[in-house]
């Protein structure tokens, strides 16, 4: 009996050992199989995404160099003659554009300081009345000193703010005059000086009066003249 039994146990251990051998060489050409079509989707994965390949052996792309051939300027003796006449048009262009600018900013540069400090700009003509005026010795003993210039009364404080009246008229021979008015201020009083100017030969303004009027009040009103030619403006007549 236990013959037997030993019999069937090693017939039923021969049986699962080789259907175990046989199950093993059933499932490796299958695994070589997948493990094959792993290889290709691993392969072929980049370029369905679009991704390229990097080959070891060719240097990475640079950037500034690409740019840098794409911008690179030709010299002139490679230009075609075509390309030098436009070449040419632009740089005169250019050079054009700039130089008038130059000449308008210049002009209207020298157009600021004539009217500003010119010798007949009204902040010239102003300047000189008003220091006349202070040299005057009557003017001095009416209003006293030191005396202050302005123009047009104003609510602004800043007396630079204020506008100095003045215009130019012709005559009926055809001669400009200046005519200006302005206020004087002092300790002991105030005045309104007016002024006409007529230009010579030489297109200067020349006085022909000036005069402050100065108010009544505690004195009686009162015209100081400080500057005054009947013949300005009119030409020089020459000793024979």
């Amino acid at each position: 009996m236990t013959t037997l039994l030993r019999s069937s146990w090693a017939a039923s251990r021969a049986c699962l050992t080789s259907s175990a051998s046989a199950s093993r060489s059933a499932l490796l050409p299958q695994q070589s199989r997948i493990a094959t079509a792993l290889s290709r989707t691993a392969q072929t994965l980049p370029a369905r995404r679009g991704m390229a390949t990097v080959d070891p052996s060719k240097k990475p792309f640079s950037k500034g160099g690409a740019l840098a051939q794409h911008t690179e300027k030709k010299q002139w003796k490679d230009l075609s003659t075509s390309e030098k006449v436009a070449t040419a048009t632009r740089t005169t262009t250019n050079y054009t554009v700039i130089g008038a600018g130059v000449v308008l900013v210049g002009v209207i540069g020298y157009a600021i300081v004539s009217e500003l400090f010119g010798s007949n700009s009204d902040t010239h003509v102003f300047g000189d009345a008003l220091e006349r005026v202070r040299n005057n010795e009557r003017l001095k003993d009416v209003i006293g000193s030191p005396m202050m210039g302005h123009g047009e009364p104003s609510n602004s404080k800043r007396r630079r703010n204020r506008r100095i009246h003045s215009q130019v008229v012709l005559d009926a021979e055809g001669k400009e005059h200046l005519l200006m008015r302005f206020y004087v201020e002092g300790p002991d009083n105030e005045g309104i000086a007016h002024l006409e100017m007529v230009k010579d030969q030489r297109k200067k303004w020349e006085y022909k009066y000036l005069f402050v009027d100065i108010p009544g009040g505690v004195r009686a009103a009162e015209r100081v003249f400080v500057e005054y030619n009947k013949f300005a403006g009119q030409p020089l007549i020459e000793d024979k």
